[in-house]
């Protein structure tokens, strides 16, 4: 894993990374939320439902204990520190997600009390889906776009439209927070990447996930939908 390279406090890239770990800790208030959506939806689950609760339980409130201090060490500027925790945020922050679609989906097979909160832990987790992988873009594509504007020759891993236009004012230009997050919200709504074109591997796979992920909630609101009509 590359590490990103440092960025100097009080530009805009500093503040990018605020911003976006402001998103990764708002997945984890929704992965909590979601959570509790999800045990409200069937007050007997079946064992398998409740396994993945119990590791809900513990996984989302870590991570987001472990966003509190990825953000005390930005506000501190220790960036190497900040990297760490950030790193750990996000890989928690992934696994609750995981966890909570594996959960909405296998709460289909149960006998559902609630099934309202179906409804709403799935739109939770489209939600929840969308911050994750704004951060997962950021981290995955950064560095390569720092490297860039620092004058290396090698390419990034999301190719921008910004990226390719010979223009005077777009010169030194690097994604921001909106372009990010435009690009997971597009990724989630229309089930693949728009204008921004991953480029390395590791993203490809990422949207594939996210791909698998908004899929997965689809499918499970159509057979929700299945399910009333009949």
């Amino acid at each position: 894993m590359h590490q990103p390279h440092t960025i100097a406090p009080r530009t805009p890239a500093y503040s990018t990374a605020g911003a976006i770990l402001a998103v990764l800790a708002i997945a984890s208030l929704l992965d909590i939320a979601t959570a509790q959506a999800l045990s409200q939806t069937d007050r007997a689950p079946s064992f398998a439902v409740r396994l993945f609760e119990v590791l809900d339980i513990y996984t989302s409130p870590v991570a987001f204990i472990a966003a509190l201090a990825a953000a005390a060490c930005w506000a501190a500027h220790a960036q190497r520190a900040f990297r760490a925790m950030f790193d750990a945020t996000l890989v928690l922050s992934a696994v609750a997600l995981l966890d909570n679609v594996v959960g909405l989906i296998m709460c289909l097979f149960d006998k559902q009390e609630n099934p309202g909160f179906l409804l709403l832990s799935a739109a939770l987790v489209y939600l929840e889906n969308i911050a994750v992988f704004t951060a997962f873009y950021w981290r995955f594509d950064h560095p390569y776009q720092q490297r860039i504007v620092e004058g290396e020759g090698i390419h990034p891993g999301i190719l921008f439209p910004q990226n390719t236009l010979d223009m005077e004012s777009l010169r030194r230009w690097r994604p921001a927070f909106v372009d990010y997050l435009f690009l997971s919200f597009n990724t989630a709504s229309t089930f693949g990447p728009t204008h921004p074109v991953p480029l390395r591997g590791v993203i490809q796979v990422g949207t594939m996930v996210q791909v698998a992920i908004a899929m997965a909630v689809l499918v499970m609101l159509a057979a929700r939908a299945i399910g009333l009509i009949g």
